[in-house]
């Protein structure tokens, strides 16, 4: 290869992850990007418009992008996809950067080695961690001989598997962050030469393995949380923690010291440490010389000197295929040898229908929602399969059978389906935080493999939690019935409503073209006694002790109580003819009704309310920004303020003639009890983020809330 010439080099999988790369790739001299590829294009051109990069061509067939003649590509795509992706690159003639792990299986990634052999090109796997400078110091520092004779290491990775969202598999989880810990502690200890795992609730793995050099303590839990994200070393002389979430690192080591003067200065020493790493972290971040993912930035740096041939790949192959492997044989010792966790199931097999016949699967089960769906249905004398993927099922649930599954696991959920003659599904993505290929796999294509699932399972009723926030634009004062079209521009208003809307349509598509009885619910915003609290559709959060809420105090606010909507729950499973959408909301009540009867002062108090104009004026100075920029569309546009403060009204027509439904729990039970005092929910919370999203309710992905599952 002449590398007197500019490498040409295109990415292949546009996601999160691929905008990390790209801006490392941006700071090497020499690289030409050439071409951006991602099954779903329109993520592929937001990313070659990110940051001015203006050059490169968009692809949406792998074929095609290899037809160019890379002479390297990034693979950023799922795992499973690896090897094919790989072996098709190298065929093509081209050096091969691929993210962890390098394959999902052993013959996978022996088939990625020796395709790079027979090629003659490279195959660096980015294990980046490697590379942090926590760990690099810790290298050095262990070289010196700071804590004598290495004799253990400790690698703990661990993520709240809610963060996954309600389609994230625990084994997905583990092919994403498990690589980590891993093939640190083989820097560490050594090749490994035995192992012995044990899997527990929620997809947890432990292990112990023997290096050839230490001995090693691997930790996988993704129901824990905060993030766990550690290293420590134990030495003959001393400990070396870090946590590489802060990338910092504490060395405790003996001082000859009286043994109570030792102990006392111990935490002071841990606590300068710590202090002292943090502000030269901060100080770093500031300045810019320490981004996010810096060993990332030292994989794809030392790859092209490789290339050029300054030095070696900083992962090869074999280091990626090892870590392959003991993936593989971890997880399938921990789950009992069988690829699944004894877990997922955990109801009688022998269990009888309810008392009136219907036997229902909850998914969402632990959500705000899901709760009083399964205790609602319960107290109606069905038979209820509560479905969850990771949370603990209260100990009021007597009678109500349990499991765990996440729905991008088809066969856990082909399980939780036997025998069910109804689904009720509340399980959707409704965090703060998200990109739009996670809120389409969670709400979009979850829903997707859960009608298929119903279908081949013979249920005969399919209920769906929607949102009113689907609903297009109307006229002043026009009232929304279920006919109402949906929001012809769903990308403005966020991935979330978005991902709702399509959701939505799928539903009633299903509904018309294969015989499964869908019936779609569609709540104004979720409110309760025990769940998120909701202010304000849209607020911009304290300022100087005062809450800005963007809203006309005349603004109408769709709420609706969640034990009504339970209710209609109950009622769409036995009414006869149910079937297609049902708005649910309550009476109606203005912002500032709302924020009165909850004991929040809106008038000369804390509450002060913006006029929405002030606010469309400021997303349209920084749309104009952002399309000068070259950045695509910013997180708050006009069209989104809006419709975030539009005042509508609902029509619940349908839901009283076909469920009998009324609002009979009511909002207003929120606001005031009946000898006058405040309930427990009447206390005023904070509002929102501006870029928060809200329930399955919410009008405009704007309100207050916690995830639902």
């Amino acid at each position: 290869m002449n590398t007197s010439r500019n490498l040409r080099v295109g990415l292949i999988g546009c996601g999160r992850i691929a905008r990390v790369h790209l801006r490392y790739l941006r700071q090497i001299p020499g690289v030409e990007i050439i071409g951006f590829c991602d099954r779903d294009v329109e993520r592929a051109r937001e990313l070659k418009g990110e940051r001015g990069t203006g050059a490169g061509e968009v692809f949406h067939d792998l074929g095609d992008f290899l037809s160019l003649g890379p002479d390297a590509v990034h693979i950023l795509t799922p795992p499973d996809s690896h090897a094919a992706v790989a072996v098709a690159a190298l065929e093509a003639g081209a050096h091969v950067l691929v993210e962890k792990p390098m394959a999902t299986t052993t013959a996978d990634a022996r088939r990625m080695e020796e395709a790079a052999q027979a090629a003659h090109r490279m195959l660096c796997v980015d294990h980046n961690r490697l590379f942090d400078p926590a760990v690099v110091r810790a290298q050095t520092l262990l070289a010196a001989g700071a804590i004598g004779t290495l004799i253990s290491v400790e690698a703990a990775q661990g993520v709240n598997v809610q963060e996954g969202g309600p389609a994230a598999t625990p084994q997905a989880m583990w092919m994403n962050l498990a690589p980590h810990p891993l093939y640190l502690l083989r820097a560490f200890i050594g090749e490994i030469q035995e192992a012995q795992a044990c899997g527990g609730p929620f997809g947890e793995v432990r292990a112990v393995l023997k290096g050839t050099r230490a001995l090693g303590s691997f930790v996988f839990s993704p129901g824990t949380a905060p993030y766990l994200n550690a290293l420590t070393l134990h030495g003959s002389r001393g400990t070396l923690l870090l946590d590489l979430n802060t990338m910092s690192l504490v060395h405790r080591r003996e001082r000859r010291l009286p043994k109570m003067v030792a102990k006392a200065l111990l935490n002071a020493d841990h606590a300068a440490q710590l202090l002292a790493g943090t502000a030269r972290t901060m100080f770093q971040v500031v300045t810019r010389r320490l981004g996010t993912y810096p060993g990332m930035g030292t994989v794809i740096q030392r790859f092209y000197g490789a290339i050029r041939g300054e030095g070696t790949a900083p992962v090869t192959a074999s280091d990626g295929r090892t870590v392959a492997q003991l993936l593989e044989q971890l997880w399938t010792h921990a789950q009992d040898g069988k690829g699944e966790s004894a877990w997922r199931r955990r109801w009688s097999p022998g269990w009888l229908p309810g008392r009136n016949g219907a036997t229902v699967l909850v998914t969402g089960a632990s959500g705000f929602l899901g709760r009083h769906v399964v205790a609602e249905l319960h107290r109606h004398g069905h038979r209820v399969r509560a479905m969850m993927n990771a949370a603990e099922a209260p100990a009021d649930w007597s009678g109500v059978d349990v499991v765990h599954a996440a729905l991008g696991d088809n066969r856990a959920v082909a399980r939780a389906l036997g025998g069910v003659s109804v689904v009720v599904h509340c399980a959707a993505r409704v965090a703060r935080s998200g990109t739009r290929a996670e809120f389409f796999r969670d709400n979009v294509a979850g829903t997707a493999h859960l009608l298929d699932a119903a279908r081949a399972a013979g249920v005969e009723r399919f209920i769906h939690i929607s949102s009113i926030g689907i609903y297009g634009r109307t006229g002043k004062g026009s009232v929304i019935r279920e006919n109402g079209g949906y929001d012809a521009r769903p990308e403005l208003r966020g991935a979330y409503t978005w991902s709702k809307l399509e959701a939505d349509r799928l539903v009633h598509e299903a509904g018309r073209s294969n015989g499964l009885r869908t019936i779609v619910l569609r709540p104004g915003i979720l409110v309760g006694p025990d769940g998120p609290s909701f202010t304000a559709r849209l607020a911009l959060g304290p300022v100087r002790g005062r809450l800005l809420v963007v809203s006309r105090k005349d603004s109408v606010l769709p709420l609706c109580h969640v034990d009504d909507v339970a209710r209609a729950v109950a009622a769409a499973i036995s009414a006869p003819n149910a079937t297609g959408p049902y708005n649910l909301v309550d009476e109606s009540f203005t912002q500032a009704d709302w924020l009165r009867g909850r004991g929040t002062a809106y008038a000369g108090g804390p509450v002060v309310f913006v006029p929405p104009f002030l606010l469309t004026c400021a997303a349209g100075v920084l749309e104009a920004v952002w399309r000068l920029a070259r950045r695509g569309a910013p997180s708050l546009s006009r069209y989104k303020v809006r419709r975030a403060t539009e005042s509508l009204h609902y029509d619940t027509t349908r839901a009283r003639r076909d469920l009998g439904w009324r609002p009979e729990v009511g909002v207003r039970a929120l606001l005031i009890n009946g000898n006058g005092a405040r309930t427990a929910v009447a206390a005023p919370a904070a509002a929102a983020p501006l870029a928060g999203t809200g329930t399955h309710g919410a009008a405009h992905g704007f309100s207050m809330s916690s995830r639902r599952e």
